[in-house]
């Protein structure tokens, strides 16, 4: 494998990135029917382009050298230093045929591609794989062909993830392409103070009142019971000990009493939220669900357009529920987002310097809110007033195969997203904190042992937050959904307006809720039912 490449591609305003998507096979890319899965794929070479980082790539790099031993294939692995860039760089080399062979990317990313007639429908190398020639068992019992490579089951991936890889396009009579297999995923938890409300659980006069939060009913409750303590003591620019009462410096505390919570870096009870979120827009989108709304929808019938759907007449009384319940919350002071606390995009630095004691933020992102005190994850906020539909938004890239190469270099291709989207998808996401694909990657020997193993810090609070993601979040029975909403023309700048509506509540620029939301549909007309 040659040497690993970190390119920073300066971004450029890329217009097929927003073009017309969700078409109809005469107008989309080319199908994968006529690949021999059999082809002999040794000797070939092949790209892979992903937006990764250092920690991310010190466990993919492996991975993919295992790979080219077992297979005789050539990866040449380039990481384009973020998802943006790299978006940019395929858009960029799209007209002179430069793009990877494979290249991992978000649903609305895919959009783009299949304008441009880059992408390959996988629904052929899918069925053709089912004939691939298998002949010996790999260590963990499964059948694999002479490569060592395993043949894809894609019934076995969750539908949660592959629901977003087939609403892309559509055949003449609706059915859909599947236009990419799942690699990458993460969702949102809530991480917490334990080393705050460990000790409430041991204080008489507060543990009724004060704990971990799992409905924004008690969100409200909590952050009130916590605003009136925190008031009461005076904890404000100070440090809450064990013994219940708060000194101005660490020397100042009794002989034999522990330390709470570092309040010194919040001055004044505006400074000091109880859950803070970073993701404006998913916390948009994430409400709209759990109040029963519905954020946007795709017509499959008109080359799958898709539109707003938030504020039309249909859903928009369920948007202002949602809506009414944050601001209630703001009007309290109990939550916050990255600007309440001067931040531009996460709220992990004031949550670490005690301006908020819960913080809901990616799971992919996890070890930016370990600090001085001990921290553990729980499952975010749900409304109780629909207790079986309960919802977490669903995270991370796909695996795409682009229209590139000869038949042997695409077949050689498919191998290594069959590879890493299912046969080593355990061991990948074991090293990285992400989450399992499917079930085959989940009852891997890495993943389970990853799961069973000992840690501390960052390592631990991943480790929780992947038997959330196993136990709770996977746990349809329970009304659980890991949702992602459908991509289409214009999805991502819907994201982005939808993104400043928690802002505009917490705030009050703009006037009431439905206000809000007016104006908001003003600056997407392209994208509202007319």
């Amino acid at each position: 494998m040659k040497k690993i490449s970190l390119a920073i591609i300066a971004p450029v305003c890329i217009l097929a990135a927003t073009s017309l998507v969700g078409c109809h096979s005469s107008m989309g890319p080319a199908g994968t029917d006529d690949l021999d899965v059999n082809i002999d794929t040794r000797g070939a070479t092949i790209s892979f382009w992903t937006g990764f980082g250092t920690a991310v790539n010190e466990v993919l790099t492996p991975i993919i050298e295992d790979f080219e031993q077992l297979t005789g294939i050539t990866v040449e692995y380039e990481s384009k230093g973020g998802y943006s860039n790299l978006q940019t760089a395929i858009n960029l080399s799209a007209t002179k045929k430069q793009y990877a062979n494979v290249a991992v990317g978000y649903p609305d990313h895919f959009a783009g591609y299949i304008n441009s007639n880059i992408q390959l429908r996988l629904d052929g190398l899918i069925r053709s794989d089912k004939n691939r020639t298998m002949v010996k068992t790999d260590e963990e019992g499964y059948e694999v062909d002479a490569d060592g490579i395993r043949k894809l089951d894609y019934d076995n991936f969750y539908s949660d993830y592959t629901l977003e890889n087939e609403n892309l396009e559509f055949d003449e009579e609706g059915n859909p392409y599947v236009l990419g297999l799942p690699f990458n995923k993460s969702s949102e938890v809530m991480v917490y103070n334990a080393q705050f409300f460990d000790w409430v659980a041991t204080q008489d006069s507060l543990k009724n009142n004060i704990f971990v939060p799992k409905t924004w009913a008690e969100v409200k409750s909590v952050g009130l019971a916590v605003n009136s303590f925190f008031a009461t003591k005076g904890v404000y620019g100070k440090m809450l000990y064990s013994d219940g009462n708060t000194y101005p410096k660490a020397e100042d505390a009794p002989e034999g009493t522990t330390l709470v919570l570092d309040a010194t870096g919040v001055p004044s009870a505006d400074d000091f939220r109880l859950l803070s979120y970073d993701s404006t827009e998913n916390l948009f989108i994430t409400l709209v669900r759990q109040f029963g709304g519905t954020y946007t929808e795709l017509d499959k019938t008109t080359n799958g357009r898709g539109y707003a759907a938030f504020n039309d007449a249909a859903y928009k009384d369920k948007t202002l529920a949602a809506m009414a319940m944050y601001r209630d919350l703001g009007d309290n002071k109990i939550v916050g987002i990255p600007s309440t606390f001067g931040e531009s995009l996460y709220c992990s630095t004031p949550f670490k310097k005690g301006q908020s004691l819960l913080n809901v933020g990616s799971t992919g992102g996890l070890g930016n809110a370990v600090g001085g005190f001990d921290v553990k994850a729980a499952p975010i906020p749900q409304n109780e007033k629909l207790p079986n539909t309960k919802y977490v938004i669903s995270q991370g890239t796909n695996l795409a195969l682009f229209n590139k190469g000869t038949d042997k270099e695409k077949v050689a291709a498919w191998k290594l997203m069959v590879y890493l989207s299912q046969q080593v998808n355990g061991k990948f996401a074991a090293g990285t904190g992400y989450f399992p694909t499917c079930d085959i990657a989940l009852n891997s020997d890495a993943y389970q042992e990853y799961l069973e193993d000992s840690f501390s810090g960052k390592e631990l609070l991943q480790q929780e937050a992947a038997v959330i993601n196993n136990t709770t979040y996977a746990d349809a029975a329970n009304g659980w959904n890991r949702f992602v909403d459908c991509a289409f023309r214009g999805s991502s700048a819907i994201r982005i307006e939808v993104g400043y509506i928690p802002g505009y509540i917490l705030t009050g620029e703009i006037g009431n809720d439905q206000q809000i939301l007016d104006d908001v549909y003003s600056k997407i007309t392209d994208y509202v039912r007319s």
